[in-house]
């Protein structure tokens, strides 16, 4: 898969998360949160909605530019995202919070792992 590929695809899947974060925050705690959640903790769960959106705005600018030092910043930066959002969806889910945490920690694993693999081929020989 080329980097340009990879880029489009998690940007539509992170605006799709936040646009979900943002309509439908109890909906999208898939149950860690309750229905009854007060207004207080669903204003605070719709914050996550701007992280979620930037990152997709970000990732889609980033799709047709050259290897560059600021494009292997934001590769590296996908790989963290998403790498660490896979150990904490694990460890929520060891930690009691619910078997559907595997599926957001098996899609967060797979972007991980598929930025991780094209920045092997991909990024510039010097890094700022």
């Amino acid at each position: 898969m080329k980097l340009k590929m990879l880029l489009i695809i998690a940007a539509i899947y992170m605006a799709l998360i936040g646009l979900g974060h943002l309509i439908s925050p109890v909906a999208m705690s898939a149950g860690v949160v309750p229905a009854d959640a007060s207004v207080g903790l669903i204003v605070f769960l719709r914050h996550y909605a701007a992280l979620f959106i930037a990152i997709a705005i970000m990732n889609w600018m980033a799709r047709n530019e050259a290897v560059s030092p600021a494009r292997n910043a934001i590769v590296t930066a996908n790989i963290v995202l998403f790498g660490l959002g896979a150990v904490l969806d694990v460890l929520g889910v060891f930690s009691g919070a619910g078997i559907i945490g595997l599926v957001p920690g098996t899609i967060n694993l797979i972007f991980a792992v598929a930025f991780f693999w094209i920045r092997r081929t991909s990024m510039s020989a010097r890094v700022n």
